[in-house]
């Protein structure tokens, strides 16, 4: 290589004075090779717009031959040398998004070791240095931190301090991708998490990966962080990322990283695509869900009334466990204890559940569930439930209920539908 051995950090102005400037492109040299920058758009489905690119750097050679990234990182030789070239596409991409006058968020991997050595390499200045020459407010520059290399080293924790002391916003990068802790969220309060691309590729190829997706986006946004999914290449992964109430999403899909000036209408039109995609399928969804629970509803309504009129259990169920995906029925009193066994649908034996309960479970409780609980408060209504995993039969189910007045008091009677 042709740097000197113990070289020291670069710092900003070295690194403004030996940038390469061809009209709006911007060339930088490390060592051996050629950096240049590559802008990845970032959207917001909400406002229908691009609101910020990740930068990617790209490296070649002396011939011209296209280097990997993570090549590219192992021709560092020593801890200097990493952190000198992590800050140098720090500054590349900086640089060639104010070029190109850009707006938004500007999203920067940024090296384990420069994260967690930043305040004692004189962060402070190079970013200052960044600020009054690029004019750039130091909250639209969010810095990833990869997921899976995070330790419980406080030296990380007391970075993401000093980066937010300075202005700047974090992302937690590549959740879940195999090293995911919740406890590394709530621990950090990253700004922006970003889910993994395996999220979106599992969603689009199975049905319980895509309801458990809305689930971990509403659990990321309750502990204060707004949700990036990466990785999307599909107008289906794109529409499922929309329904599942992702923030932003990234992807081939929205445009690939490019060395040109970005052009946002294309990604504009991809957007305004997916919410077409959406509000059709959104309208297709709801109808086949109400013609499908339509006759459960209506059934376990028609037995509530029959029960209040102190008709016959067997009479008044009848319907019911005759609709061909009902499991069982059961009564819960007002305080969730349930006094009847369970009534299973005719033909079909017991199942065997999570938890062994004998034949039935009478004096179980279950006022902790939805269905209890929505029942008691809107008494005369049906509720439904989603789709969950039930501990008496360990099937996917829904369950309907309904708060019904017999024999002047309050009883909540619940029919489990087979949801698979």
């Amino acid at each position: 290589m042709s740097r000197p051995p113990n070289a020291p950090i670069v710092d900003f102005a070295t690194l403004h004075a030996s940038t390469r400037r061809s009209g709006d492109r911007l060339e930088l040299d490390w060592a051996d090779y050629t950096l240049t920058s590559h802008l990845q758009p970032i959207v917001s489905f909400s406002h229908r717009s691009v609101v910020g690119y990740e930068g990617l750097v790209r490296a070649r050679a002396a011939d011209g031959t296209p280097i990997p990234p993570p090549v590219l990182l192992r021709e560092a030789d020593n801890a200097a040398e990493l952190v000198s070239l992590d800050r140098s596409c720090r500054y590349l991409h900086i640089g060639q998004a104010t070029a190109y006058g850009l707006d938004g968020y500007l999203f920067l991997n940024m090296h384990p070791l420069a994260f967690s050595s930043i305040g004692a390499t004189d962060g402070t200045r190079f970013i200052g240095a960044i600020r009054e020459t690029f004019h750039l407010p130091p909250e639209r520059i969010v810095i990833e931190i990869t997921e899976d290399v995070l330790t419980d080293d406080s030296s990380f924790e007391s970075s993401v301090h000093y980066l937010r002391e300075l202005g700047l916003r974090i992302a937690l990068d590549d959740f879940g991708a195999g090293h995911s802790n919740f406890d590394r969220v709530w621990r950090l309060k990253p700004e922006i998490v970003k889910l993994d691309r395996d999220f979106a590729v599992r969603a689009a190829d199975d049905e319980a990966a895509r309801r458990l997706l809305p689930q971990i986006v509403e659990l990321l946004h309750e502990a204060g962080s707004l949700v990036l999914l990466e990785g999307i290449e599909t107008a289906e992964q794109a529409r499922i990322a929309m329904a599942a109430d992702v923030d932003f999403a990234q992807g081939y899909f929205f445009g690939r990283p490019s060395g040109e000036r970005p052009e946002p209408r294309p990604t504009v039109a991809a957007i305004d695509a997916v919410w077409a995609a959406y509000d059709t399928s959104q309208a297709d969804d709801t109808l086949h869900y109400r013609e499908r629970i339509a006759p459960y509803v209506n059934a376990i309504g028609h037995a509530a009334t029959l029960l209040a009129s102190r008709r016959p259990q067997e009479e008044a169920l009848e319907l019911f466990l005759h609709q061909p995906q009902a499991l069982r029925c059961y009564l819960l009193d007002e305080q969730g204890f349930q006094i009847s066994r369970n009534i299973p649908a005719h033909g079909e034996p017991p199942a065997e559940g999570v938890v062994p309960h004998g034949d039935n479970s009478a004096h179980s409780r279950w006022s902790r569930r939805p269905y209890f609980r929505r029942a008691m408060e809107t008494p005369g209504r049906v509720c439904i439930t989603r789709p969950y995993l039930c501990i008496s039969s360990a099937v996917l189910c829904v369950t309907v209920s309904i708060c019904v007045q017999i024999g002047g008091q309050k009883r909540v009677l619940c029919g489990d539908v087979a949801w698979a």
